[in-house]
């Protein structure tokens, strides 16, 4: 199959990072194949770690690799080897936050650099945090598909621990008719020929610490992961940009829709669909932003109320106080307390 071919098949500008794709391909080599075995005939530069290609190129190795390994689950077994490096900044951020629950918020703002999946989506559902997403072409990719969710869970357990494992996941398809692997990797109910993707979580898991984070280091790759997102081409995330964009121009206020929506090359209109789609306006896009920033400075930095305040384009510090509170039911010096790897400055 041609590259054009698989880019006619693709969606509109899905993408998934080379690196991720890194994963496997390390799967194939422990077991005596090489890229070379799976990916004749497609026109694709797959050993430039910095590259991406088409969901559906993506898709098709992964159904190549289960054809030439003769393995049905292939999607799951690689998902279940996966190692930080290959999600990139985003795996590296994650690693050094200080709880699962920090580094769940990582993935929903920077999953577009690993794969465009149009979004993930995290809201409470009773006990549980659940991670959704639709599935975004007109065929389920399955062993993709297995491969991001097997992927995520392994990742998350790696990251926190037992707490971190799921308490359900559903699948956009039909039951495969062995459910062995599905079972045994993901260890909970599974439901399947479900609207969309979802993997629940215990909300109590999201305060399980991560392994030995490093602060210092999470603020080095929250830095580039930005920058990344920024330079991503047009049809990824546009949210996510969106993001980067407003967390870089909020101590300029006032941070108008118009002035994002030239920057990510769109019309206004346009911008306030995808914001309608995703069940946001760009205000409570602007508080979202806020919120992540405020706790990063918080945690992470010696910074004073006053100066966090102005990084957040607020013009007194009682404003940024009021919003807080809101946001989280607690004052920042109160949060601060509970929760900061940084003293705050004398």
């Amino acid at each position: 199959m041609t590259r054009r071919a698989i880019q006619a098949r693709s969606g509109a500008g899905n993408s998934v990072s080379v690196a991720y794709l890194h994963a496997l391909f390390d799967y194939l080599r422990a077991r005596n194949l090489t890229v070379a075995d799976i990916a004749s005939g497609l026109d694709a530069d797959l050993n430039d770690r910095d590259g991406r290609v088409p969901e559906a190129l993506a898709a098709e190795l992964f159904d190549r690799a289960a054809a030439a390994l003769g393995d049905d689950a292939l999607g799951l077994h690689a998902g279940e080897q996966i190692r930080p490096g290959h999600y990139g900044a985003l795996g590296y951020v994650a690693m050094n936050s200080a709880t699962l629950g920090e580094a769940l918020d990582s993935l929903r703002r920077y999953q577009a650099l690993v794969i465009d999946v149009g979004g993930v989506d995290i809201r409470r559902a009773g006990d549980d945090q659940i991670l959704s997403w639709d599935p975004n072409t007109d065929r389920p990719y399955r062993q993709l598909a297995e491969f991001n969710i097997s992927g995520l869970v392994s990742f998350t357990r790696w990251l926190a621990g037992p707490q971190a494992s799921p308490s359900r996941v559903d699948f956009a398809y039909p039951a495969p008719d062995d459910l062995g692997e599905h079972h045994r990797i993901l260890r909970c109910p599974l439901r399947f020929d479900q609207p969309c993707y979802r993997l629940a979580l215990p909300s109590a898991g999201l305060h399980a610490p991560v392994i030995q984070p490093d602060p210092a280091m999470r603020e080095l790759m929250l830095r580039l992961a930005d920058k990344q997102l920024l330079e991503l081409p047009r049809g990824e995330d546009v949210l996510a940009r969106a993001r980067a964009l407003i967390a870089k121009r909020l101590n300029h206020p006032p941070v108008e829709l118009d002035w994002v929506a030239t920057q990510l090359a769109m019309s206004n209109r346009s911008l306030q669909r995808r914001l309608a789609d995703a069940g946001l306006s760009f205000t409570q896009l602007i508080e979202q932003v806020r919120r992540e920033l405020a706790e990063r400075h918080l945690r992470e930095s010696g910074l004073d109320l006053t100066d966090i305040a102005f990084l957040l384009g607020y013009s007194e510090q009682s404003a940024f106080q009021r919003a807080f509170k809101r946001w989280t039911g607690l004052t920042p010096s109160a949060w601060r307390s509970r929760h900061a790897a940084v003293p705050p400055a004398q």
